[in-house]
């Protein structure tokens, strides 16, 4: 039954994970339909490439639409990308492409805003398409899928030449479109309207992952500490640390409990807490930075741990006659052990 549940919440789970991909490449595809293409502005990325390609086809009389250059630049990299990436990953970001081609091709509300490439406005369409743009990326990105372009390219890259960073990668890749999208156009503005669209993306983008990353340090004075431990670890799956202390004050001894936690489950560890014990005194703090192993729950740490012991032994000079047969020894080894800590 425990079983069934957890198969349901997985596929409840991806589904919701399609229609985010669905809802972010959308607004990535309309903002870059009605701010930039529609007012002449050259973004960064693939989607900037694909309208410097467009263009040059427009200057030799042939009509290709930009989201058609742009699904199959991306077709090209996706199936490169088959062999490197998890295929849960390529299926959140084929859908997340398709919606956004989409947007692309039919997604322009540029008469709503009276947006023309004569528009005075166009510093303002680029600060807006370039944070609309970033902050379908960065939520793409948290729910584990992509909307194509520059970031499978990077990625790609780093994984055929491992010495440059995904970093770096994708920003040589910005660098080739704002190049070109100056030499094309023979204006230096459409470059750095690039430049600022490219800062305001990515500040935009980093802003929704950073905000994925922080981690939360709960501090918990309590009278159920073992009942709020056993419950931390089984929701949140995090370590927790029993810490003794004593009120100054009355002098009773109490236990503190040292938990972090991802900020996007710091209300649900709140609500927890309370339920277990209302009379509980906590207070929270935002982790800058953490140091050290943090795979403290990890799925039979126990057992692996004590593998690494085992396998330690083997190859220590002092353990000759584990020496003569180390691969018989390991796995009866890993057999005694998989008993003792995993079987009733």
């Amino acid at each position: 039954m425990e079983n069934k549940i957890k198969i349901n919440k997985s596929y409840a789970k991806f589904i919701m994970q399609i229609f985010i991909m669905i809802f972010a490449g959308l607004v990535g595809g309309c903002a870059f339909k009605t701010f930039f293409e529609s007012v002449g502005i050259i973004p960064t990325g693939l989607s900037g490439l694909s309208l410097i390609i467009h263009n040059l086809f427009v200057n030799s009389n042939i009509e290709i639409p930009t989201s058609i250059i742009y699904l199959i630049i991306n077709a090209v990299i996706f199936l490169i990308a088959l062999k490197v990436f998890g295929w849960k990953f390529l299926l959140l970001s084929g859908v997340g492409i398709g919606s956004y081609t989409l947007a692309m091709h039919f997604g322009d509300f540029s008469q709503i805003f009276n947006l023309s490439t004569e528009s005075p406005d166009r510093l303002l369409c680029v600060i807006v398409g370039g944070l609309l743009m970033g902050l379908s990326i960065g939520v793409a990105l948290r729910f584990g899928g992509s909307t194509g372009g520059s970031d499978i390219a990077g990625a790609l890259l780093n994984k055929f030449f491992p010495k440059i960073k995904t970093g770096y990668c994708l920003l040589g890749i910005n660098v080739i479109v704002i190049i070109l999208s100056v030499t094309t156009t023979g204006n230096f503005m459409i470059g750095l309207y690039a430049v600022v669209s490219t800062i305001i993306s990515s500040m935009a983008t980093n802003l929704v992952l950073d905000d994925s990353k922080q981690v939360v340090a709960f501090y918990i004075i309590c009278d159920k500490p073992k009942e709020i431990a056993d419950a931390i670890l089984e929701k949140f799956k995090r370590g927790v640390t029993k810490i003794d202390a004593q009120g100054m004050f009355s002098h009773k001894e109490k236990t503190m409990l040292l938990s972090l936690i991802p900020k996007g489950q710091a209300h649900e560890m709140k609500k927890l807490i309370k339920v277990i014990d209302n009379n509980a005194f906590v207070y929270s703090s935002t982790v800058t930075e953490t140091l050290g192993d943090g795979d403290f729950m990890k799925e039979q740490s126990i057992f692996k741990n004590k593998v690494n012991i085992s396998q330690n032994q083997i190859k220590s000079p002092n353990r000759y006659n584990l020496l003569k047969k180390p691969k018989q020894t390991l796995k009866q080894s890993k057999i005694k052990l998989r008993k003792k800590y995993f079987q009733p």
